[in-house]
């Protein structure tokens, strides 16, 4: 009996927390600001319609083969050539992407249940979304294996497969992955063609603002296109920079000298 309550009580925490995020989810789609789950590209729109024909027996098979398929994956959507190792990329890149998108990353698992509770208060008191509820982890397998359809079917499998993601790989491993792969528009997968494309730079190079500013646009990629809307980028590149003062990454100084740098956007 104890062990059947246990069992009956561990559901009920995974359907809350399921119904949490997909509640989220929800009204980030009724705010009309979530831009980050479209196909951007042919890329995202041949992985979401090759998502969409898997069978269930296929779904089923790719969480017993994760591993594989993880490998499969990353070179779908960028060639080898264009990968950059954990070393090579600079700690500011990685704070600059905690910093905005999942502030409790080394604190918690696949999923953060208070970080979505928190959100979800954060973004209804604001009117608008000023804080994400996905964690890296979740973000990065909905890029690779996803489609953006809102529906409980696909976000228990997004929590399934983030729960294999940190089961396989370090965070580290995780957070070069995503940082591998993330889209930053114009067609720059990955921070080596994004440092390369907007900055005419390597990845190693980057400067603070460069960081933070890289960091500021997987969340719209094309709403925040430094070149069309050089407002709105550097209008959420501060956001990113307050948030790593915020949590002690980078001094105020700091922050305000990689503001007002220029940013060296290559045309």
């Amino acid at each position: 009996m104890f062990i059947f309550r246990l069992l009956r009580r561990l559901v009920l925490i995974i359907c809350i927390i399921l119904g949490a995020i997909y509640a989220y989810d929800a009204y980030q789609s009724y705010q009309g600001t979530n831009r980050v789950s479209k196909a951007h590209t042919t890329v995202e729109q041949t992985i979401e319609k090759n998502e969409d024909t898997l069978s269930r027996w296929e779904r089923i098979y790719r969480m017993l083969t994760f591993k594989e398929k993880v490998e499969i994956a990353l070179y779908q959507r960028v060639s080898k050539d264009t990968w950059v190792k954990s070393d090579v990329i600079p700690d500011n890149a990685k704070r600059a992407l905690i910093a905005i998108e999942d502030k409790r990353y080394y604190k918690h698992g696949a999923i953060d249940v208070l970080g979505v509770s928190r959100a979800l208060y954060v973004n209804a008191v604001a009117g608008e979304t000023v804080e994400g509820g996905s964690t890296i982890t979740q973000q990065l397998v909905k890029n690779l294996f996803l489609s953006s359809k809102r529906t409980m079917t696909r976000k228990a499998e997004e929590a399934i497969l983030a729960i294999e993601m940190e089961h396989y790989y370090s965070k580290d491993e995780i957070l070069t992955m995503y940082l591998n792969t993330v889209y930053y528009g114009h067609n720059f997968y990955g921070i080596k063609e994004a440092a390369e494309g907007y900055f005419g730079t390597s990845p190693s190079r980057l400067t603070l603002g460069q960081c933070a500013m890289l960091a500021a646009l997987p969340n719209a990629p094309s709403y925040l296109d430094p070149y069309t809307n050089y407002k709105g980028a550097k209008a959420r590149q501060k956001l990113v920079l307050e948030q790593m003062v915020d949590q002690g990454m980078i001094t105020q100084a700091e922050a305000d000298y990689a503001y007002t740098q220029d940013l060296g956007l290559d045309n």
